[in-house]
């Protein structure tokens, strides 16, 4: 007996309960001794107020417990006391107005007894009225005095100032968010372990064993994006918002605006439009349209907006306001809120990409079981590495788009699984084909997944063919199906078409070209050779990780030739989807593919990916945000790979050792099985490695520069880590 078959019979309460015990020992431990180490470190100690010993020439103290900078580098307080500090408190004072921006930033300068100057620290540190726990600081290293320098504040900053406390005694805290991201760290490492149970049942969906627990796991894969969104609470703008930078106002309610031109019957916004603006021979020329906006100041230029002929346009996809704003309006009479749509359209992607994931399984359990463990880690790990849940605290009405045609693509792609699975079910592939093909009217992008099709239907394309060789019957029924799969793309083509051409004179003209952004995408021609160095940023960057709260930053993306250039936080493959790293093992694996004839599924889901990537590139250069058009196809690459390797590994049929007979013994079947227990464990060890740092990492870059997060959570999580 191998010891995948004892493990099958051990009872199930002894399976669960070590792992169980094991992560609350852990996360005890943690919550005790770790987070709360401060606690323990000053359980002794004896509080005192601090010596005011004066203020550096840039800080000025005014009446009312004030101070302002007035010059960053010279701005700072020293404080000092008679026993060495460990640990500083901010004492509160009636000049402290919580709100949105209040953080006090500092960094430190250290000086102990037998020290003749100041020793500087160079880590941001400081804290916030709204967050009471961000009040300690740490010191520590024996210094009796400490300076406090506002470096990192702007001149003309007010900062309040009054009594510092050396020594307090920090109170034991705990954090639901804390506990929360710990309960779901243990909770992927309890399932997705590599001897987990999940991975010896056989995915059955007729059963409730396998129903259930796919149905709460698509719950919570949904759910978990949103979660997110809730806790950056980003600030929904009704209204554009002003731009320094480009003299503009950023076109944020531009999809309030496309339905409310819907239901009046017009393909153009309904923006002021600044004559001078107009009148430009290249308004797309940002350098210029900025002089053009300062010397023009009387009626606003928009920005992120399409222009043409005079007019501003939307150039993303019509069908968010078709499906969602229109409709809301003309019911309500008010706009729809662009958070509601995030939460709407993100919620719905998540669902179909969690169905995607079990369509999937089913795809491949035709001829190989796939495990409930294997199809369970597919949903969580999609919902990881389609970048919805990467980007969406951000708040941005650019994501409704990406996210309504993943939305489509994935229920497009489900849907020709099923018609597959049933014998080419035509309402079933006409129906992904609509739902495909309404992708162009989102992300015209993302219709590059049709090409998937190919070798999804390679067999039913051939068999097809050859019947309709002998005419009659067959030749209609290879008509029909055609006719199924393609009458749908013809209709939302012409429509889209139509629409492009009542909007730019072109049928194939979106106006991605035409937008005022912050260069002149009509003349924008990057050299070929950038896209080498897209492939390292969007792919395989290390992150910038550093060992200072919140560990994460951006990674800087050196370019030889100007490219337009947003936040990015390291390659897909090493920050969103670690577990994808199994798809550079692809070689090693190819048998497991060849054996379930997937080899081909394979190599069209990378050409769709190729392509999108390609087209994003081009137009946009590196920016996080653009992997939402093509990471679902690089997860739908890893899913196939995924449970191919399930199949070989976590094999639940009679034969164990498969390749080996009976005639050799057995000694050489429990070889055998030793060696497959071991590519197992190493295998799905990595994989669940990989799920949980995807996870942490996911949590910790909402905090990083750049992002949006409430500065109250921003300092109770830098609190967290007080001790270090």
């Amino acid at each position: 007996m191998d010891a995948a078959a004892a493990g099958a019979r051990r009872p199930a309460s002894r399976v669960w309960l070590k792992p169980i015990l094991v992560s609350f020992v852990v996360i005890t431990v943690l919550e005790l001794f770790v987070f709360n180490l401060p606690f323990w470190q000053t359980i002794g100690s004896t509080p005192q107020q601090t010596h005011d010993d004066g203020v550096g020439s840039g800080l000025s103290v005014e009446a009312g417990g004030i101070a302002v900078v007035t010059d960053p580098e010279h701005a700072w307080r020293d404080v000092s006391a008679n026993q060495p500090i460990e640990y500083l408190y901010i004492d509160h004072v009636p000049s402290e107005r919580p709100s949105q921006n209040d953080s006090v930033k500092w960094r430190v300068s250290t000086m102990k007894s037998t020290d003749s100057g100041w020793y500087d620290a160079n880590a941001d540190v400081g804290y916030s009225p709204s967050s009471e726990s961000s009040r300690y600081s740490r010191v520590g290293d024996g210094s009796t005095h400490v300076r406090l320098r506002y470096q990192q504040m702007e001149k003309g900053a007010v900062i309040p100032y009054g009594p510092i406390t050396a020594n307090p005694r920090v109170p034991m805290r705990f954090s639901a968010l804390r506990l929360a991201l710990e309960l779901a760290a243990a909770l992927l490492i309890i399932l997705f372990r590599p001897n987990s149970p999940l991975y010896r049942i056989r995915l059955a969906l007729r059963r409730s064993s396998s129903l259930i627990p796919v149905g709460i796991c698509a719950v919570a894969t949904s759910l978990t994006p949103i979660a997110l969104l809730v806790m950056a609470s980003p600030q929904d703008s009704p209204e554009p918002t002003y731009w320094n930078y480009f003299e503009s106002y950023s076109a944020v309610n531009q999809y309030q605006m496309l339905a409310d031109a819907i239901l009046h019957g017009r393909t153009w916004l309904d923006y002021p439009v600044n004559d001078a603006l107009a009148g430009m021979s290249n308004p797309y020329d940002t350098k210029a349209r900025i002089a053009t906006a300062l010397a023009h100041p009387d009626i606003p230029i928009f920005f992120d907006v399409a222009f043409h002929d005079g007019r501003y346009y939307s150039y993303f996809g019509v069908l968010p306001a078709l499906l969602l704003f229109a409709p809301f309006k003309a019911i309500t009479g008010m706009d729809m809120a662009t958070n509601t749509a995030l939460i709407i359209t993100a919620t719905l992607a998540s669902a179909a990409v969690a169905l995607l994931a079990i369509q999937l399984a089913r795809l491949i359990g035709r001829r190989r079981a796939v495990s409930l463990g294997a199809a369970l880690f597919g949903m969580v790990a999609f919902m990881f590495g389609d970048g919805i849940a990467f980007v969406i605290q951000l708040g941005l009405f650019y994501q409704i788009p990406q996210e309504m045609a993943i939305l489509f693509a994935a229920l497009g792609l489900s849907l020709w699984i099923e018609a597959k699975l049933r014998g080419l079910n035509l309402p079933l592939l006409a129906s992904g084909s609509l739902c495909m093909a309404l992708t162009i009217a989102c992300r015209p992008q993302v219709i590059l997944a049709t090409l998937i099709a190919v070798p999804l239907f390679g067999d039913e394309i051939i068999g097809l063919w050859r019947q309709s060789l002998r005419g009659g019957a067959a030749l209609i029924r290879e008509l029909k199906t055609w006719s199924c799969a393609i009458a749908p793309y013809l209709l939302v083509f012409l429509l889209q078409f139509a629409y492009n051409q009542a909007r730019f004179g072109k049928f194939t003209d979106f106006g991605a070209t035409y937008n005022l952004t912050g260069y002149d995408m009509t003349h924008m021609r990057a050299p070929l050779t950038q896209y080498f160095s897209f492939v390292f940023t969007y792919l395989i960057q290390p992150p910038n990780i550093t060992a200072h709260f919140p560990f994460i930053q951006p990674a800087g993306v050196p370019l030889t030739t100007w490219r337009s250039e947003h936040a990015m936080f390291g390659g897909w493959f090493l920050t969103a989807a670690p577990f994808a790293l199994l798809l550079f093992t692809i070689v090693v694996w190819r048998f497991a593919l060849h054996g379930i004839r997937a080899s081909g599924l394979l190599a069209g889901v990378f050409v769709s990916w190729l392509l999108a990537f390609i087209v994003d590139a081009r137009i946009t250069g590196p920016d996080i945000r653009y992997e939402i058009d093509f990471a679902f196809m690089l997860m739908t690459s890893f899913l196939v790979l995924l449970y191919a390797v399930d199949g070989v590994v976590n094999r639940q049929d009679a034969a164990m050792a498969g390749s080996v007979t009976d005639s050799r013994g057995d000694s050489v079947r429990m070889e055998a099985a030793h060696w497959r227990l071991v590519t197992q464990r190493l295998t799905f060890g990595w994989l669940c490695a990989g799920l949980v740092a995807a996870l942490v990492f996911l949590f910790f870059k909402q905090f990083a520069s750049g992002m949006n997060m409430p500065v109250a959570n921003w300092w109770d999580t830098a609190s967290w880590f007080l001790f270090m």
